[in-house]
């Protein structure tokens, strides 16, 4: 099966410990696509700027899943965090397992996670054995400008507790209308022009980034890199229950943003 490793990134070194000695892996649900569960086992990749100089960024431990589990970030108690209150799957590991080889990374990498088969787990040596790390071109089609929300829209816009990207606060704003009123990318302009989010060049991709800034961090709004069902990597940011609120409450400001004006860059 081509998605019954999932591959995820560790952060630092004391959720590497951690992980190890307490085997488990955790990672956000919101991050995780349904359709690529269940998942049977987990692989570590570790970036080499997270460890300098321990090494050079690599796949190097996997183990089979136990159980799997949804929980509030908060019950991780042996590493803590700031934002307790979001969603995540904890996958407890039979056995962490050093691979054959190191899956070593010759370009591109892995941010949040990837998905592979463990027979191309067992038999890669490197990155692009198991993922496509290049670019995707990303083609986008402008839309006709219309006016804003009324009251009674805005009312009928879903909230949800967990995390969400910009597209689904925009779907679930155009769904209470009963037409396209605003686009994600209007959402994110504005977040841009108001302080809540900044470009950042990503050395590894050779792309721009949208990241959240302190005021978009202190908002709700955190940052992850992804792979599609292509295996190609791309950034998004998800925005918590109060960052959904805010979206909502400047709405009728962001569909003021002229399409062809959303699209450029800062």
């Amino acid at each position: 099966m081509e998605h019954e490793v999932l591959i995820g990134t560790v952060k630092n070194r004391l959720q590497l410990k951690v992980n190890l000695n307490e085997k488990f892996y955790h990672i956000p649900e919101a991050v995780i696509p349904k359709n690529m569960l269940p998942v049977e086992y987990i692989a570590l990749y570790l970036p080499a700027n997270t460890f300098g100089d321990r090494g050079e960024s690599c796949i190097k431990y996997y183990g089979k899943v136990a159980a799997a589990k949804v929980v509030r970030r908060s019950e991780i108690t042996s590493l803590p965090t700031g934002n307790g209150n979001i969603n995540y799957y904890k996958f407890e590991v039979e056995e962490w397992l050093p691979l054959p080889n190191n899956i070593a990374r010759e370009r591109g990498g892995i941010y949040a996670k990837a998905f592979t088969s463990l027979e191309k787990l067992l038999s890669a040596k490197t990155l692009s054995d198991i993922v496509d790390t290049g670019r995707a071109p990303v083609r986008k089609s402008a839309k006709p400008y219309v006016h804003g929300f009324t009251d009674e829209e805005l009312a009928k816009i879903r909230i949800s507790d967990d995390p969400v990207g910009a597209k689904m606060i925009a779907l679930r704003a155009n769904e209470a209308a009963g037409t396209e009123k605003v686009t994600a990318v209007q959402i994110t302009k504005y977040l841009l022009k108001n302080g809540y989010l900044e470009v950042e060049f990503d050395e590894k991709s050779e792309s721009e980034i949208r990241v959240p800034t302190e005021k978009g961090k202190a908002l709700g709004i955190e940052n992850f890199w992804e792979i599609n069902k292509y295996y190609r990597e791309y950034n998004k940011n998800y925005y918590s229950k109060n960052a959904q609120q805010f979206v909502i409450d400047h709405l009728n400001e962001i569909v003021m943003i002229r399409i062809k004006d959303a699209f450029k860059n800062e």
